[in-house]
């Protein structure tokens, strides 16, 4: 167990297209990969796939979350012999200039490039589509559309990738492992590992389950940022750092939307076994953005909820980049923390 299967895990989850509210190819995938070591699995009626690895009769149940979609775009119209398109959720319109995309249609997957601006022609990028040859008559509007860039390892290791889908497939590879560590363990508490769907447009998974589930615990385990010569001071966390541990994170603030302060003994008990397996590991507030834990918790705020997360560099663009030891500390800190919990 280690970091070879989070390589295998990951190299795989993040090849598969799986926009939000189109998640069930990546959740078949985690099925056949998480079923040996859980008890019961089932999906829900929003698709989350909730697979739980039981403890005693009556025992409360922990949640553990990472969402399963990833950012993408949906088509608009296709006229004059090309694709137009717009974008789901925050995505910096030039990061998608001259990348190849797919569009996900109901006959299968049309591959395309999203236009470049010529330099020749004095071109700007004031417009954006999507160059997909005839079978762009294959499209529909809505239909969905992701990047589909190849995964390249940065470093000769192979424990830099980067990849379109990192946000969040590395989540859910580090479920996987932390499932497989803890199989064979007696534990006091239910596990439920939850691979939800639609985070990335208002964690609609992770609110469902609150609902329907009411966990005691609820841990989401998602990306951060990583740090960059642009990123600035108390912005990004350097790659291979270790797992973040995030305190408060807010969406909108001044209305109280998606804001929680994570619940302090979680925080404490995190940070106990962070040492114990001798993880090394930052603390973390965040405004502007939200994991399955916001969610979580504004559905029910007696859900004592935390956030970890996994620095990534490049968020919401073609190649995400993140380092695979930082996702196998972050399983043996979950690994310590489920061993241990009461």
């Amino acid at each position: 167990m280690g970091i070879t299967e989070l390589r295998r895990d990951l190299l795989e989850l993040v090849r598969i297209p799986g926009p939000s509210g189109f998640e069930q190819p990546v959740a078949e995938v985690i099925r056949k990969k998480v079923e040996p070591y859980i008890s019961t699995i089932q999906v829900d009626g929003m698709g989350n796939l909730l697979a739980t690895k039981k403890g005693p009769e009556g025992a409360p149940t922990l949640a553990l979350l990472a969402h399963m979609d990833e950012v993408s775009m949906v088509t608009t119209d296709v006229r004059d012999g090309f694709v137009w398109f717009d974008f789901v959720v925050d995505i910096n319109p030039a990061v998608t200039s001259g990348q190849p995309v797919l569009v996900l249609t109901e006959k299968g997957p049309v591959p395309g490039v999203v236009r470049s601006p010529s330099t020749h022609l004095g071109q700007t990028l004031n417009r954006l589509w999507i160059d997909a040859g005839p079978r762009c008559s294959q499209v529909e509007p809505g239909d969905p559309i992701v990047f589909d860039t190849v995964p390249r390892w940065l470093n000769d290791e192979e424990t830099l990738l980067a990849s379109r889908a990192v946000d969040n497939r590395q989540g859910c590879a580090v479920l996987l492992e932390t499932a497989r560590r803890v199989a064979d363990v007696d534990l006091d508490i239910n596990v439920m590992f939850a691979f939800t769907v639609q985070e990335e447009i208002g964690c609609r998974g992770a609110r469902h389950l609150a609902k329907t589930v009411h966990p005691k615990w609820a841990i989401s385990i998602d990306t951060g940022y990583g740090g960059d010569p642009e990123a600035g001071p108390g912005v990004g966390v350097p790659l291979g750092t270790g797992p973040v541990i995030r305190r408060f994170e807010s969406v909108k603030p001044l209305r109280g939307m998606l804001l929680f302060f994570a619940d302090p003994q979680l925080v404490t008990d995190l940070r106990e076994s962070a040492k114990r397996a001798d993880v090394p590991y930052s603390l973390d507030v965040r405004f502007g953005l939200f994991t399955d834990a916001a969610g979580v918790y504004d559905e029910w705020s007696d859900i004592k909820c935390v956030s970890i997360t996994v620095p990534r560099r490049n968020s919401h663009s073609p190649y995400e980049v993140v380092d695979l030891n930082t996702m196998e500390q972050t399983a043996s800190l979950l690994t310590d923390f489920i061993r241990n919990l009461r």
